[in-house]
């Protein structure tokens, strides 16, 4: 009898701590960081053509400001910063670096309800800031850009929650120049990001 009150108890306990813990209605602000990997980018220059540009990983990190509408919904207003070495041109070693800084308005939607540990999916819509140096070449403005994401959310607390993903973005090329030959080459842009990040939910307002 005490065992079976004992486990009656136990499955109880588990299962207010998995639904404890609903989507927090109101503003919130949260922040993230993780690694940033760039894939080979295309470098597509006027005289000599298309190259793949190779970097190293970088980092990246950021922020938002949203709304959690309270029923597994969010609409967020986010920033990415990200930065990444140059490694080689076509695999022969090579100098530069990109850096990247983004504005968009993304949406965010938990994929089971009232559950602690929630798996969520997103996208957002915006500009990204990006260039540097490639070579001889350089340049930077702002692009049009998307970005997609996928990740889990543990919910601590009411208010704080912890989480993690994998975030896509890309955006259209950005011209570059090099006024020694001249000549000018435009440069690729797209991103997989691996990424940490707390949440603070701020409540009715």
């Amino acid at each position: 009898m005490k065992t079976r009150l004992f486990l009656a108890t136990g499955v109880t306990a588990l299962f207010a701590a998995t639904a404890a813990f609903a989507s927090t209605p109101g503003l919130y602000v949260s922040g993230d960081a993780g690694v940033s990997l760039l894939p080979d980018l295309h470098f597509n220059s006027a005289t000599s053509g298309t190259s793949l540009a190779n970097y190293d990983a970088g980092y990246n990190f950021g922020g938002a400001v949203g709304y959690d509408m309270g029923d597994g919904m969010r609409l967020e207003l986010n920033s990415q910063h990200s930065s990444q070495q140059l490694s080689g041109v076509d695999g022969t070693p090579a100098f530069g670096h990109l850096s990247s800084t983004s504005l968009m308005l993304n949406g965010q939607m938990d994929l089971i309800a009232n559950s602690q540990l929630t798996p969520y999916v997103g996208a957002g819509l915006g500009g990204v800031n990006f260039g540097g140096q490639v070579e001889g070449y350089s340049g930077r403005a702002w692009r049009p850009a998307y970005q997609l994401e996928a990740g889990l959310r543990d919910d601590l607390t009411n208010q704080l929650s912890v989480f993690g993903g994998y975030r896509f973005s890309q955006a259209e090329s950005v011209t570059m120049s090099d006024p020694t030959i001249p000549d000018t080459a435009t440069q690729h842009f797209s991103d997989h990001v691996l990424m940490a990040g707390l949440t603070y939910h701020l409540g009715e307002n």
